[in-house]
């Protein structure tokens, strides 16, 4: 059986203008066939951390071509769609869908003419309490917009909250991490060299608690969340201006044994 190209992208805080218009994205594939032969793709996802899960499927191209006439959709083994829901009049299919808590499987076998296509996409509802996008709005200014007062950027909590659901312990450890590098900016634009040293104690303390958590992917991490705290011109240079007040300071690492008392929270008793 022939397989076609598919193209796989796990996304989180993207909208979807539909019926499901409140749900995000949580896995999504065009899945297509190149000579009409039979495919059969995979879509891999995980659910935790959404609630009210719906399989929303567009079939071809917004004018009508490039449809399907004939396809079966299964989730874990279970068909949710068979061949007499697809023909060339269906545009759209939505099914409200119940998955495991780990990993999921939705398979696709797609029998269709040269070119035609399925685009389907895999929607929850998030259950993690976060404050809404602040759009624009958000860059507006060094300090953000933090709507639910909590001390965090509402566009930082939304990125480390949407990207991490599945560990509570990365979360709190990127949000440790976060505290300092937004400080060194409000604290360099008030010219406050102590402060701006004291950051950096507390930046040093939270890069151990992250490794503590994640060695192998904690610079990455850190680089990731640095680029979007800093992601606008008046951010970076007040960065800029934070490491210049830095010059001939030491900040010595503590014991690698004791890294994991560099965490504002206790990451042993998390099971995640």
């Amino acid at each position: 059986m022939q397989k076609a190209g598919i193209i796989l992208m796990l996304l989180v805080a993207c909208s979807v203008a539909s019926t499901a218009s409140a749900l995000e994205v949580i896995a999504e594939a065009r899945i297509e066939s190149a000579t009409g032969a039979p495919v059969q793709e995979e879509v891999r996802f995980w659910s935790e951390g959404y609630e009210g899960l719906v399989l929303n499927i567009n079939n071809g191209a917004g004018d009508g071509t490039l449809r399907v006439s004939s396809a079966v959709v299964s989730l874990n083994g279970v068909q949710v769609l068979g061949p007499a829901n697809f023909n060339q009049k269906v545009a759209q299919l939505q099914r409200s869908i119940a998955p495991n808590d780990l990993e999921n499987i939705l398979s696709v076998n797609l029998r269709s003419n040269p070119g035609g296509y399925l685009f389907v996409q895999v929607l929850g509802e998030p259950t993690l309490e976060l404050p809404p996008d602040p759009g624009p709005a958000g860059d507006e200014t060094i300090e953000g917009v933090d709507v639910n007062d909590n001390g965090i950027r509402d566009d930082i909590e939304r990125w480390i909250g949407l990207n991490f659901r599945d560990s509570e312990k990365t979360r709190m450890a990127l949000t440790q991490v976060y505290y300092p590098l937004q400080n060194f900016m409000l604290h360099a634009r008030e010219n406050d060299r102590d402060a701006v040293y004291n950051d950096m104690d507390a930046l040093q303390r939270a890069s151990e608690c992250l490794h503590y958590i994640n060695a192998e992917e904690a610079y990455l991490l850190m680089r990731e969340l640095k680029s979007e705290v800093l992601n606008t011109s008046d951010r970076t240079y007040a960065y800029l201006d934070s490491s210049r007040m830095l010059g001939g300071g030491s900040f010595p690492s503590a014991p690698y044994s004791k890294w994991n008392q560099s965490c504002t929270f206790d990451p042993d008793i998390l099971e995640n």
